[in-house]
């Protein structure tokens, strides 16, 4: 009997070890609790993030290509099971690729606290390229002799389906943008623009707030109401349902 209870304790002492040095659970991103789901049709879904310092996001999945629109400044180490871990300084308004099957956790350092929006391009994507922007880290950018597109700007990323796009609103200026032949997502990544619903009242943006545009809708016209540049990131759908959506 005692020659059994200490092969079960050896047993028990080992398993424990194994258990300790394996990588927690990966969640879904809709379970990932650091990721909010404000917007989904069929097209898109798009998560509000923020991450307190010296917090981390929890080891998760990304089961479509998604982009992340950085809201901060911020100093994070991303963690992806089995390899070495990566310190990445992300600044305010990079857009990143956060390609399909992707797994990782990302720790939040400083005293900023970590904010983003990620947008799930949920129709599978082909042909993935830079524009005028690094969203691929290791891809070089195509941006020589590229003409902004009409209602969506310069081109930062595209793929054979989705054509991501960068508006500069001057202050006090106007711009008008969409694509009636698809559908538009519109994020802002400054505070200072204004458009209007269908009510005809007035809708000022927050930096993160985000307006969809059905397909076949007119483009919609947004005015910059502050004293600085804003930017507006513009997704351009190739075919899109859905109905007109403000995060406000």
């Amino acid at each position: 009997m005692k020659a059994k209870w200490t092969l079960f304790v050896v047993a028990a002492c080992f398993g424990t070890v194994g258990a300790w040095g394996q990588e927690p659970d990966v969640l879904s991103i809709d379970a990932e609790p650091h990721h909010h789901l404000a917007f989904k049709n069929e097209y898109v879904k798009v998560y509000q993030v923020e991450v307190a310092p010296n917090d981390a996001v929890k080891l998760h999945r990304h089961e479509t290509d998604a982009l992340s629109l950085s809201l901060s400044e911020s100093l994070v180490t991303v963690h992806f099971p089995g390899k070495q871990d990566v310190q990445q300084k992300l600044t305010n308004g990079q857009i990143r690729l956060q390609a399909r099957g992707w797994v990782h956790s990302t720790s939040v350092h400083g005293d900023t606290p970590f904010r983003n929006d990620t947008v799930e391009l949920l129709m599978p994507q082909s042909g993935e390229r830079n524009g005028c922007a690094q969203v691929m880290a290791k891809e070089p950018m195509h941006c020589e002799g590229v003409h902004d597109r009409v209602g969506l700007g310069q081109s930062q990323f595209e793929t054979d389906q989705t054509f991501v796009g960068l508006v500069l609103v001057k202050p006090h200026e106007q711009v008008v943008v969409g694509e009636p032949a698809g559908a538009t997502l519109v994020v802002a990544l400054d505070s200072g623009a204004a458009h209007s619903d269908e009510s005809g009242k007035t809708i000022s943006l927050r930096q993160g707030d985000f307006v969809w545009l059905e397909k076949g809708k007119a483009r919609e016209a947004f005015r910059n109401q502050s004293g600085a540049e804003v930017r507006l990131v513009c997704f351009g759908l190739a075919r899109a349902d859905g109905a007109s959506h403000s995060s406000k």
